[in-house]
């Protein structure tokens, strides 16, 4: 009984580990780190769903590159206009201990496009 419900609790990991993974690598997570703080002394690590444009490593801290608008020569043009981004709060789907992996890399420029 005790073997079959160990073989359970391992597929069940194993799959929700592959989810997470599958999940930041497509763009439907985001990891969000919130660095050791007065409001927070311990820091937290958050997976959260990935809003438009949020890239993969995201905290408090990091600087988004500047996107360049191109002229308009004339006649209509049609863009998107950017949608309002989410609180964190609402987008949170698992909290973990402050990971300064993650928060670091948050913190690396972003690539240039």
């Amino acid at each position: 009984m005790i073997k079959a419900i160990s073989w359970i609790l391992v597929i069940v990991v194993a799959g929700v580990s592959l989810w997470v993974v599958f999940a930041l690598w497509t763009g439907i997570y985001s990891v969000y780190s919130i660095p050791p703080s007065k409001e927070n002394p311990k820091g937290v690590t958050l997976l959260v769903s990935r809003d438009e444009g949020e890239p993969m490593f995201n905290s408090p801290d990091y600087k988004a590159s500047e996107k360049k608008l191109e002229p308009r020569t004339g006649g209509l043009g049609f863009s998107n206009q950017e949608k309002k981004k989410r609180p964190v709060a609402i987008r949170t789907v698992y909290e973990l201990p402050y990971i300064e992996w993650a928060y670091k890399k948050s913190l690396e420029p972003p690539e240039a496009e």
